[in-house]
């Protein structure tokens, strides 16, 4: 879990940087305003179009797919909770691979008011501002928080002279929040987000004879990129008596990017060129009963999604000669209906005893269709390839979870479960064949073992936590290029039902209070995984990947941090902070391609702030990657259009921030 000042030294504002902060996360893509799929000890790397196995939640509402899911730097932010495996039982949707939860502070009658400014390299600047408190003399009270960073981008494209992959966004959050005397208690939260980073120029050219790290060559006009992202929640509390809660969550998200133009190939002479629209809205609806009673602590409820998802992509592939030009569209309408129904009770049977069990049954359908079409140099359709419409499929399941614990003594705590978890398949987006098209992937299954011990020694100075851990995977979802599908080729990227795998490992946090005011911490994962059935319809060799890693299965990432503060003589203080990240090889794809696996990774982030002796002003400077350290976060190979490009991770940055609390 990263609380408010985790948040606040590490800079965390977007999914990617999770990565490396808390071990066994991993998120491919290192731009926030890019699809992002995040993945959990090996697990649920996915197409971002489709249903993700690792589950991503605005306070408590599902953010459904790997879009407009990224940048979350608004300074209301309480934690960000990272769970590890299935979490069907006790809240939310399906999911196999684990959650991460963003919450978020909810109003108070303390009044509080603060605003900061931030300034950095590569024209870095900042401005966060929050305002709680009262709204007259009732049970009202309001909070408003909001968040604006632009900067003039990581990269240099040769050919302007120009700066690329701008970030420019700005994002808001007001809630009300009516507490009455009797213990209900109902928050209206609204939030938007409006992105107009610079998504054009990601990928940086590997094959051009003057490449270099984070430069590109594009001289076409790739167009502008707007997101606009936002929701409305409602969530009420109403004590029934009897230490009985009635909780009411209801959501609804929707954002459009419209559109998103990149040249995928990097290079003065146009390869390869995406123009897409993406629209997509969600209503979610979540009825929980919460208890604790005596010895015996349940939760149940009842949750509905409903998701629409709309998606338009025109791509041009220009090839090097003789090869002629190829222009195609591909359409797609899905609406997708999750119900859910759970439950999940803890028994305390002894004063060390516990037992835990948890049952979710639930149903999803989907419905929609997919089109495609070829088009001429100017974008004009000229030849329907196919129209699927009336595509339907669905699925069903009961999915239990068991456990144990015992608490041996006030210092250490023992904890035995199993859990299994579903993720649901169903149809890709239009491709260029319509077999692939139409083809539903049946649900990706997981079980997931684990056995932990959590020790506090030295009266609390320190603590350690060890996990061990094992998942298997049946159905497994593979996103598989030159496959076949019912007996026929198909040379398109498809997310099938490839088989079964499995990952292992353990995990540790250690944290120390070294000194009155000095903390360090370690957090460490080492991670396996194996491919251990495989389908391989085409019978050749080269497509038997039993045998192999899963993608983003990284086999060592730890995160060591270092904070020290020290009070000065005129009553300020001073406060110091160091972290190592590390992430050791892995590989992005289940073929395990040498060419475009993500090399080790390691960072070195400093950081350190004044604050005055009435604590209202603040100045604080943090540097990432100090050392300057260059990797490619993600390699696109295309070798039929010539396209070899990379996105890079950020360059050496720094941030000055001063702050003021009224």
């Amino acid at each position: 879990m990263l609380d408010q000042h985790a948040i606040d030294v590490n800079g965390t504002a977007q999914l990617s940087d999770l990565v490396g902060t808390v071990p066994g996360v991993t998120v491919p893509n290192g731009f926030s305003n890019q699809p992002q799929a995040v993945g959990i000890r090996g697990m649920g790397v996915s197409v971002p179009a489709m249903s993700q196995a690792v589950g991503i939640y605005l306070d408590d509402v599902p953010l459904v797919r790997g879009y407009a899911t990224a940048l979350w730097d608004l300074p209301d932010i309480a934690r960000i909770e990272v769970l590890r495996g299935p979490q069907g039982t006790l809240y939310g949707q399906n999911s196999t691979a684990g959650a991460v939860r963003v919450i978020s502070l909810d109003p108070t009658r303390s009044a509080v008011a603060w605003g900061s400014v931030g300034f950095g390299n590569y024209r870095n600047a900042e401005l966060h501002a929050y305002v709680n408190g009262p709204i007259g003399d009732g049970p009202l009270s309001g909070s408003f928080a909001l968040s604006s960073r632009a900067n003039n981008g990581f990269g240099l494209n040769e050919s302007t002279g120009e700066r690329v992959n701008k970030l420019d966004a700005t994002q808001f959050r007001a809630k009300l929040r009516l507490a009455q005397p009797s213990g209900t208690d109902v928050v209206l939260a609204v939030d938007g987000l409006l992105d107009r980073s610079d998504a054009n120029t990601g990928n940086f050219p590997l094959n051009d004879p003057h490449s270099s790290p984070r430069v590109t060559f594009v001289t076409a006009t790739t167009g502008p990129f707007k997101r606009v992202a936002g929701g409305l929640q409602l969530k009420a509390r109403h004590p029934l008596g009897d230490g009985i809660d009635l909780l009411s969550i209801t959501g609804y998200r929707a954002y459009r990017d419209d559109p998103t133009i990149a040249d995928i190939g990097g290079k003065a002479v146009l390869r390869y060129l995406l123009s897409q629209t993406v629209e997509q809205k969600a209503f979610s609806q979540e009825i929980q009963l919460q208890a604790k009673q005596d010895r015996l602590e349940w939760t149940t409820g009842l949750m509905l999604v409903s998701d629409r998802f709309d998606f338009d992509r025109i791509v041009d592939q220009i090839p090097p000669l003789p090869r002629p030009r190829l222009d195609t569209e591909g359409q797609t309408h899905l609406e997708t209906t999750d119900v859910g129904l759970y439950g999940q009770a803890h028994y305390q049977w002894t004063d060390e005893f516990g037992l835990t069990a948890g049952l979710r049954g639930y149903r999803t359908k989907q419905t929609g269709g997919n089109q495609f079409w070829k088009l001429d140099a100017f974008q004009q359709r000229t030849q329907e390839v196919y129209n699927a419409t009336g595509l339907t499929t669905s699925s069903q399941g009961l999915l239990p979870r068991l456990g144990v614990d015992w608490q041996r003594n006030g210092d250490h705590f023992l904890y035995a479960s199993f859990a299994m978890g579903q993720k649901f398949g169903g149809f890709n987006r239009a491709t260029a064949s319509e077999i692939a098209s139409t083809y539903a992937a049946r649900p990706e299954k997981v079980s997931t073992w684990e056995l932990g011990s959590k020790w506090r020694l030295a009266d609390g100075r320190l603590t350690a936590d060890v996990a061990v851990f094992l998942n298997r995977y049946g159905e497994y979802l593979a996103s598989l290029q030159n496959t076949v599908i019912n007996g026929v080729h198909v040379p398109d990227q498809v997310l099938v039902n490839a088989g079964r795998a499995k990952t292992y490992g353990v995990d540790v946090d250690l944290a120390a209070k070294v000194a009155a005011r000095t903390e360090v911490a370690l957090a460490l994962e080492l991670l396996r995984s194996r491919i251990e059935e495989f389908a391989n319809p085409t019978g050749a060799a080269l497509s038997n990947y039993v045998g192999n890693e899963l993608p983003y299965a990284s086999h060592v990432s730890l995160s060591a941090r270092f904070g020290h503060v020290q009070p000065l003589a005129d009553g300020s203080s001073l406060e110091f902070n160091a972290t190592l990240q590390h992430l050791s090889k892995q590989y992005a794809d289940v073929q395990n391609t040498a060419a475009i696996a993500i090399e080790p990774q390691t960072y070195v982030n400093l950081g350190t702030s004044w604050t005055s002796p009435e604590r209202s002003w603040t100045f604080s400077v943090r540097l990432r990657n100090v050392t300057n350290r260059t990797y490619v976060v993600l390699r696109t190979m295309i070798p039929s259009v010539d396209v070899d490009a990379a996105n890079f991770n950020a360059p050496r940055t720094w941030l000055a921030t001063l702050r003021h609390d009224f």
